[in-house]
């Protein structure tokens, strides 16, 4: 029995009179040994009693409810930062210094997540490509070996022998006629990798559409949550990779948990489900039979849950992996799918499995990883709670003081009526209020205007300290928003940006390691998954008659990694190199054409070359080099016939001495290589 189940078991009964066809008895579903449950494809839930399935769908839900609630005060804080960076209007109502006093955000989450993204997303993002393909180790090539352990060598015929036999029997004078033969030749990784990588920025940017909008989004939100999630997976019906941005306030994970790897579950909510779409996986056999209640059918849109979790299916008491999907409102299991293959399964010695890795399908993009070490990262929504209340409270302050001042406000004697029942008077530019029966003086003496005390410096040193601190945190800096004086040294403005961007420094690289681990995860589900489709393509595309999709995407071996390249700069950076350049142009030595050419780079204009001409020479100056030149070339090419002629001569020996040398040779190295073969 599956031992997951067991606590809830006790209390329900695991065969639920469930007849067979001739209504002889309970029906219990024969009990799968691992290997099928490893190579099983779709649902296999037909392996579980419906009491089991049942209790399995309650089990789900309520590890759901329990991992929401344990990271709630996370996520409270995330939801209030993606209004807060949106602008949305605050919900609440002030009654506080009057009612419906100022109530704004100040958008320093705004401004620090647009910075963000407008620097990482160019950054990761260069114009059609993203995948950098490394080569690890030395690229000397990789000699065929023998049967014997020894690499093989070819002869000038063709002909192949182990280098064993030829370097023990063969003259020292043949020995050179014997070349390597190589598996994979000297520079093989570097045009692997090159390979490699065009064909997956294709499947990037041309196969998986919404790749680059939802890495721009990803890269918006990153900053305000601190963490968002990609899922990665080949779709095997479609026969394509495919990739979607998963915001984490939809992903949940155990308290505990410290990876997407080590989790024991993981659960995506996926909301906007409606019961045709349930219907229609049904009737496909994608989803189990389920019935959704009448009332359930009128409301709409449905939540379903997809948890990785461990199940004991076998019974041989270790778990193994499954995509659990269950209909929340109902608790019903909609699908139950391994997350395992054959080669994920290790054995012992007596062949009893000892460990089943599970497939990955989440990558996990950071921005700065939890104080307390907890699954979820924190973003500047977190970090900028407390600074940013205080700023807006200061700020709304200031905005009521200014409202006060500019409505005024008193108190009226009551012996002083005024036109009609009411002593409120609304005022308007140029208009003049008749007051019947009263004396100016009198009407002045009556009327007393509400003193209003100055709003204190010490509230905007405040300010500007809490704001210090904010830009601090965020590394939104003058010199990086383009607000700083353009004046300064170049030096001095490089390092300014430099110090600038050293929060956001730190936050690339952990982008770039999801990336990294991302194109990974690509790479080997290209490898393990696309062998048809997926090799077709990649024959049609790359055109190269040395691209092998099945060597090429062989993950198994560690000749190349895919990596996401970190080499780059700002556009600030590389403007202010190039002034450093322009200034560098006329030292003795520089080279101006290209000093030029870099400069127009770094501003991005395009087709540089038609803006540089080569420098001209002076046509006189020419014209004298080119005379001195011809006169020593007619010296020279009369010495050099005289030298020719007399070389000719002795050309022609030498080459019959090597002709008949190599006619010797080569019978030689027939006589040898017959031997060879008959033995």
């Amino acid at each position: 029995m599956n031992a997951l189940l067991d606590p809830v078991l006790d209390e329900v009964d695991p065969y639920p009179g469930v007849m067979d066809e001739d209504g002889n008895g309970p029906f219990i579903p024969a009990t799968p040994d691992l290997a099928e449950i490893a190579n099983a494809t779709g649902d296999v839930s037909g392996w579980m009693d419906e009491s089991l399935i049942r209790t399995l769908g309650f089990q789900v839900v309520e590890d759901y409810r329990r991992d929401k609630a344990d990271r709630k005060e996370w996520e409270d804080i995330a939801e209030e930062a993606l209004k807060a960076a949106s602008q949305e209007a605050k919900g609440d109502v002030r009654a506080y210094p009057w009612k419906n006093c100022a109530n704004i955000r100040y958008p320093m989450l705004t401004t620090a997540a647009l910075q963000f993204n407008a620097r990482a997303y160019p950054a990761v993002v260069k114009g059609d490509e993203a995948v950098s393909v490394k080569v690890v180790g030395r690229d000397l090539g990789k000699p065929m070996m023998a049967p014997d352990g020894t690499p093989m060598v070819e002869g000038p015929d063709g002909a192949q022998f182990p280098s064993s036999v030829v370097f023990q029997q063969a003259p020292p004078e043949m020995r050179e006629m014997f070349k390597p033969v190589w598996a994979v030749p000297p520079g093989g990784k570097a045009a692997r990798a090159s390979r490699v990588s065009e064909y997956m920025n294709t499947v990037l940017f041309y196969r998986m559409v919404d790749w680059e909008s939802d890495t721009d989004s990803l890269l918006m939100q990153l900053p305000i949550v601190g963490c968002v999630f990609r899922k990665v997976w080949f779709d095997t019906e479609r026969q394509e990779q495919r990739a979607a941005m998963v915001s984490a306030l939809r992903i949940y994970v155990p308290e505990g948990a410290r990876s997407c790897d080590t989790t024991p579950r993981l659960t995506e909510e996926i909301p906007d489900v409606y019961p045709y779409e349930i219907r229609e996986k049904i009737r496909t056999g994608y989803y189990r039979e389920i019935v959704i209640p009448e009332e359930d059918e009128r409301a709409g849109a449905r939540t379903l849950l997809e948890q990785q979790r461990l199940i004991d299916i076998d019974g041989d008491g270790l778990e193994e992996p499954y995509i659990v999907t269950v209909d929340l409102d109902t608790e019903s299991v909609l699908r139950i799918e391994p997350n395992f293959g054959p080669e994920d399964v290790r054995y012992n010695e007596a062949g009893e499995a000892i460990s089943i890795a599970k497939g990955k399908f989440y990558v996990k993009y950071g921005f700065f990883p939890h104080p307390e070490g907890k699954f979820y990262d924190i973003g500047l929504g977190h970090l900028l709670k407390q600074v940013g209340a205080v700023v807006d409270t200061a700020l709304n302050q200031l905005i009521d003081a200014g409202t006060a001042q500019t409505a005024g406000g008193g108190f009226i004697a009551s012996g002083i009526r005024l036109q009609g029942r009411s002593q409120n008077i609304t005022y308007e530019p140029g208009k003049y209020i008749t007051v019947d029966g009263v004396q100016g003086q009198e009407l002045r003496n009556g009327i007393v205007e509400r003193t209003l005390p100055q709003v204190s410096n010490v509230t905007f040193q405040v300010l500007d300290l809490i704001l210090g601190a904010a830009r601090d945190i965020s590394g939104v800096k003058d010199v990086i928003t383009g607000e700083a004086s353009n004046n300064g040294q170049v030096g001095t403005t490089l390092a300014l940006i430099e110090q600038g961007l050293q929060v956001f420094n730190a936050v690339y690289k952990r982008v770039y390691r999801a990336l990294k681990e991302e194109f990974t995860l690509i790479y080997r589900n290209l490898g393990r998954y696309g062998v048809e489709r997926s090799a077709q393509d990649y024959a049609e595309v790359m055109d190269d008659p040395a691209a092998n999709f099945e060597a090429d995407f062989n993950a198994k071996d560690f000749d190349i990694r895919p990596v996401s390249d970190p080499s780059s700069v700002t556009r600030m950076q590389k403007a202010a190199r190039a002034q450093f350049l322009m200034g560098t142009a006329q030292m003795p030595g520089a080279n101006p054409v290209a000093i030029l050419k870099r400069v127009y780079e770094a501003f991005d204009v395009e087709n540089p070359e038609e803006l540089i001409m080569e420098p001209q020479p002076d046509p006189m100056v020419q014209a004298k080099a080119e005379g001195e030149a011809a006169k020593t070339q007619k010296t020279m090419a009369d010495a050099g016939k005289a030298m020719a002629d007399a070389e000719q001569t002795s050309l022609e020996t030498e080459m019959m001495k090597q002709r008949q040398a190599f006619e010797a040779q080569r019978a030689a190295y027939e006589a040898f290589t017959a031997g060879l073969r008959a033995a």
